[in-house]
């Protein structure tokens, strides 16, 4: 019997908790919080833990672990958002002891295969919309959409089996950890800064990203941002097959946009080209959505999936909540919830797609992000700005530089919602889309867009 170390009692940690004590390993969950705090903010983790069996589990909350705890241990598999820097995390890299994610632990308990999706943005739509599709393959019997989407992938080795498929979002902090995990189709959507404040630099940011395509094979398919730069630089060395999606140009083999339709492209012979639909009959709107649809149809079709169950999937999928997810009109307003703008990149895209006058409600976790950018869409596109949590006072010091100054500070959200409802009149938008992650208040940028909602319709 092995013992791991499982650090972070959320939603990941709880699930490669369950499949290793399901595999008569044993286990030492730990986690900063004091659980009767983790389980007040959700409920389904107090449950998800109450159901662990505890014969070989032993806990420790409420402060760091000590470094003497590695001792005996095989592996420690840390939650996304714990810091590799942490002492029990040095201490076992000091010692030779495997530092692996979630997503690495849960490969190696299954011979399920996976589709893995990474990339700064777009990632969660992208993710969805493929799995949607793969659900239309009779080969599959069932498809798993997981990952930094939905369940981790550890909640269903227990019963997936090489007839199914894990279709999963990847974020850089899932990737960076990984050893051995090998996706049979992977895709990296785009790349631009994010997460400084734990990678350091855009170089460390970048190289965890492309680990997703770090043990493929010939034999399996990459799909790259053509219009990315620095997607077609990290992926310079990837020896799988690289399938191209491109706004603004042909791509061979890969999909591209022409004449307001979307083609697939697999030979010398323009002519040749299959056309998959119209711009206009993909139901998520926008470029950006257009680029995560020609990511889904490169995954789809190039795995073997028929075109016409592709043109099904692009015609009926809605999005995904949280990413500008219309909540309500009321007294005229529109409200729009994008909480997975946890950068600035998915705020200008959010705010790209503003066509009236927009109160936004932004701030949040610091990730030593460059506000600058940002603040040129707000000068453009914002009325009024409602800024609150840890980077509030950084994004107002940028917004007066760039001679913007229509802002407040707020405490929290109910605050936040009541102030927009005030300053917004008939005709405006309330967009929430915080350029920041939800660290510093809440669990995820989920718990975050579900109290937007929940205050909005209140």
């Amino acid at each position: 019997m092995k013992t791991y170390l499982v650090i972070g009692a959320e939603r990941s940690g709880i699930a490669v908790t369950q499949a290793l004590l399901s595999r008569k390993q044993s286990v030492v969950l730990t986690d900063t919080k004091d659980f009767n705090v983790i389980a007040k903010a959700s409920p389904k983790i107090a449950e998800a833990f109450e159901a662990l069996p505890k014969t070989h589990l032993s806990c420790f909350f409420g402060s760091q672990i000590p470094k003497t705890a590695i001792s005996g241990i095989s592996a420690v598999i840390p939650s996304p958002g714990v810091p590799l820097t942490i002492p029990i995390i040095k201490e076992a890299k000091k010692r030779g002891i495997p530092v692996i994610s979630e997503v690495e632990a849960a490969f190696r308990m299954t011979d399920t295969p996976f589709i893995g999706i990474t990339g700064t943005n777009g990632k969660t739509t992208t993710t969805a919309l493929t799995g949607e599709i793969f659900k239309r393959d009779s080969r599959y019997q069932h498809v798993y959409v997981v990952g930094n989407i939905g369940n981790a992938v550890s909640y269903y080795v227990n019963e997936s089996t090489a007839s199914d498929l894990y279709v999963s979002e990847l974020s850089s902090f899932q990737l960076e950890t990984t050893e051995t995990f090998r996706p049979r189709a992977a895709a990296i959507l785009n790349l631009s800064p994010d997460h400084l404040d734990r990678h350091g630099t855009l170089d460390n940011y970048y190289k965890a990203k492309a680990k997703i395509f770090q043990n493929q094979t010939p034999d399996d398919i990459l799909v790259i941002n053509g219009d990315d730069e620095n997607v077609l630089k990290y992926t310079e060395k990837a020896v799988s097959k690289k399938i191209t999606f491109s706004l603004s140009r042909r791509v061979v083999p890969g999909v591209y946009q022409k004449d307001k339709a979307v083609y697939l492209a697999q030979g010398d012979n323009p002519e040749e080209d299959l056309c998959v639909c119209k711009v206009s009959d993909i139901f998520i709107k926008g470029p950006h959505n257009v680029m995560n649809a020609m990511a889904a149809i490169a995954l789809t079709y190039f795995s073997g999936v028929p075109v016409e169950l592709i043109r099904e999937g692009l015609k009926t999928f809605k999005g995904v909540a949280h990413r500008q997810e219309f909540v309500a009109t009321i007294d005229g307003v529109d409200y729009i919830n994008d909480s997975k703008g946890t950068n600035t990149d998915a705020t200008i895209t959010a705010l790209k797609a503003m066509e009236k006058p927009t109160i936004l409600i932004a701030g949040g976790y610091d990730k030593k992000e460059d506000y600058t950018e940002l603040m040129g869409y707000i000068k453009d596109k914002v009325k009024y700005m409602i800024l609150l949590g840890d980077t509030a006072k950084n994004i107002a010091a940028t917004a007066d530089k760039c001679g913007f100054g229509a802002y407040t500070f707020v405490r929290d959200y109910p605050e936040a919602v009541k102030t927009a409802k005030e300053k917004a009149e008939s005709g405006d938008v309330v967009l929430l889309s915080p350029a920041c992650a939800s660290w510093d208040m809440f669990a995820n940028y989920e718990d975050r867009g579900d109290l937007f909602k929940q205050l909005v319709k209140s």
